[in-house]
């Protein structure tokens, strides 16, 4: 049965309180090309839509205990509203049709039923749904990319900014002017490499499949990253200390590794104090991978707040300390990027006071 572009065989949950009634209906349908879900009663067809929600619910209007209308209140107040309900009822109870809709059914068949009506409907409304799950999915994408390049545009264009103002109060020191220069136009060409990348970007799974990660030094996107903040932690005189154990490479993308490691790099200059140290280090993990850290000894993140730390848009207790903003969305990403390269990213608090985020990256193969 064709089910349009891109979309699944619909899930179709019969209730009804008769089981031959409900073999009949399954049996049409599962010949139709759609998954059936049976139940027996009302209670029973709710304890299934709250296991795996259906994509539409093909509903007997009679049943004892609770009949349809009182399974659709309870449709409607939970979070399973938007599920299309198409009524099954009797010639008989025509008069309850009305009735039926205004309680939010889609649709009503009645018994006895024309098999290709039946399945016609259904298809129809299932269909419908689908596609209402597909857009939906598609605007919180469209929301997210939006969110990341709000995010990842601000350190390059605050960089910008700020080497800008520096400029011009550095007009009599050539060497640091060449300096101030060439930050700008670093700063510059990763705003302008980002934004190609992000918009040329799809759905995750199309973008899992045509992934192929880099054998790239890490050492030396390490130096860029820091190089790109190198006018931030000066302005708040901080040292960026490199702890590198190993020399092996890892696979990835340069691009997502700034992304990811860049945040991390960023946040540790944003929270730690002027003055203060950060430490970033490069030694092989578990087989196979490679274990990258920052370590700062800002304010820390307390231990009830940690479950929250990788959820975009929450912005914690800690305040920068040296008024950067911080939208809430920097860690999501950079725990994104890290899942994309096939690695994984974790925080742990620091003996002393402060945090550590380890980014672990696939090694790439020697020789």
């Amino acid at each position: 049965m064709w089910m349009g572009e891109g979309l699944s065989a619909a899930v179709i949950l019969v209730v009804d309180d008769q089981p031959s009634n409900v073999r009949l209906v399954g049996t049409l349908l599962t010949e139709a090309g759609f998954d059936v879900i049976p139940a027996t009663s009302g209670r029973q067809a709710l304890e299934r839509v709250a296991h795996a929600a259906p994509d539409l619910i093909l509903l007997d209007m009679r049943m004892p205990v609770m009949d349809g209308f009182a399974v659709m209140e309870h449709l409607r107040c939970g979070d399973n509203a938007d599920i299309p309900v198409i009524f099954l009822t009797a010639a008989a109870e025509r008069e309850l049709v009305v009735e039926a809709l205004d309680a939010g059914a889609v649709d009503y068949v009645t018994k006895p039923f024309v098999a290709e009506e039946l399945i016609a409907r259904v298809r129809a409304h299932a269909l419908l749904k689908q596609y209402r799950d597909r857009l939906r999915k598609a605007i919180v994408e469209r929301e997210h990319l939006a969110s990341v390049v709000a995010h990842d545009l601000k350190n390059p264009l605050f960089n910008i900014q700020m080497n800008a103002q520096m400029l011009d109060e550095s007009a009599d020191q050539p060497e640091q002017v060449r300096k101030l220069a060439a930050s700008v136009a670093s700063s510059a060409q990763r705003a302008l490499a980002f934004v190609s990348r992000y918009l040329e970007r799809r759905a995750d799974i199309e973008l899992r499949r045509g992934y192929e990660g880099k054998a790239l030094d890490p050492c030396a996107l390490i130096d860029s990253c820091c190089a790109d903040l190198l006018p931030q932690s000066e302005r708040k005189q901080q040292r960026i200390v490199h702890h590198i154990d190993t020399h092996d490479w890892v696979l990835t993308d340069a691009d997502a590794f700034f992304a990811s490691f860049g945040n991390l790099l960023s946040n540790a200059v944003k929270y730690s104090p002027p003055g203060g140290t950060i430490d970033v280090g490069v030694r092989k993990g578990r087989p196979g991978t490679l274990l990258l850290s920052v370590a700062d000894r800002g304010p820390g993140i307390d231990a009830g707040q940690r479950e929250r730390l990788f959820r975009r848009f929450v912005t914690l207790g800690a305040q920068p300390t040296g008024g950067e903003s911080s939208s809430g969305v920097g860690l999501a990403i950079a725990l994104k990027e890290a899942q994309w390269m096939g690695g994984d990213l974790w925080h742990e608090a620091r003996v002393g006071g402060g945090s550590v985020f380890f980014l672990e990256l696939p090694a790439a193969p020697a020789g």
